[in-house]
């Protein structure tokens, strides 16, 4: 708490042209953690459509994967 209290402390010191930059700071570190959230929830559909889509598979993929590899050899 005591980094919070500092900082307001420090904020209500500042000229209000500095205090704007501070805000600007503030509404731009939002949006980034916005998109990080976004991209983090986007980032999950693909993996859970193939597990759902390779449930329906027989056997493992992970032997699957062996076999092609040793063709290649």
């Amino acid at each position: 708490m005591k980094l919070k209290e500092e900082t307001i402390k420090e904020l209500n010191e500042l000229p209000p042209h500095h205090l704007s930059k501070v805000y600007d700071f503030i509404q731009i570190i939002k949006k980034q953690n916005q998109n990080m959230a976004v991209h983090a929830r986007q980032a999950r559909k693909p993996y859970l459509r193939s597990r759902k889509i390779l449930a329906k598979c027989r056997g493992s993929l992970t032997d699957d994967v062996i076999k092609g590899r040793e063709e290649r050899l």
